[in-house]
């Protein structure tokens, strides 16, 4: 988990942007619960708000409605499933490749 972080703040700004595109692209129709996806890869809830919040932005997620008694929040891809497929084709690939480190 750790090399796809470091790509993701390579390639899109934020180091776990590129973790929760691939935890969308993955889920079912559920979607995904930031808590849940927090606890699943030892990370505080925090660090998913930003990118949960461009990709909704952006039109590639959705925030989904509260069921009564609920006090989870789901957040589930945009209904593109040709470009989801693409992107969890990438972000496979960049979490495989090694990193290196540029500096300067």
């Amino acid at each position: 988990m750790e090399r796809l972080r470091e790509v993701s703040v390579r390639v899109f700004g934020n180091r776990y942007r590129a973790e929760l595109m691939w935890a969308l692209a993955s889920a079912g129709e559920r979607g995904v619960c930031l808590g849940d996806l927090a606890v699943a890869r030892d990370a505080p809830a925090s660090v998913y708000q930003a990118p949960i919040r461009s990709l909704v932005e952006a039109g590639l997620a959705e925030r989904l409605p509260r069921t009564p008694g609920e006090r989870r929040r789901w957040y589930r891809r945009s209904d593109n499933d040709l470009l989801w497929q693409c992107l969890e084709g990438l972000l496979s690939c960049l979490a495989e490749q090694s990193v290196p480190v540029r500096v300067g």
